[in-house]
């Protein structure tokens, strides 16, 4: 699947394992959050491409590679586009998951992890 099209939870999902997440065999309780420290996730409290609290980290840390990524992908002007500015969160994290595994992710690995949740 291409990166660009990544959308709620399969972004969610390609973003935590560019963070080197592994997948929480637990279901979180309701009020729980997430821990970043704890090296786990799961789709009920990890959703950086809509919580900029646990995106805003990524973009601090990783800034001139998600730039890069998006000049390759839109041309030094990238910051004027509209996709970009009505959805800055999201172009953000699909760079970053674009850093660490290319444009083109595979799809099966989130039906796995989907599987696995069920």
């Amino acid at each position: 699947m291409n990166v660009k099209r990544l959308e709620g939870s399969r972004l969610n999902f390609w973003v935590a394992k560019s963070c080197g997440l592994k997948l929480s065999p637990d279901q979180p309780l309701a009020t729980d959050q997430h821990d970043p420290e704890s090296g786990l996730w799961h789709p009920s409290t990890f959703s950086p491409a809509s919580d900029w609290s646990q995106a805003g980290p990524i973009v601090s840390n990783e800034w001139y590679v998600l730039e890069d990524v998006l000049i390759e992908w839109f041309g030094p002007d990238w910051k004027t586009l509209n996709a970009l500015v009505n959805e800055p969160i999201k172009w953000f994290m699909r760079a970053y998951v674009a850093s660490q595994f290319g444009d083109e992710v595979e799809d099966t690995a989130f039906r796995q992890a989907e599987h696995a949740l069920n």
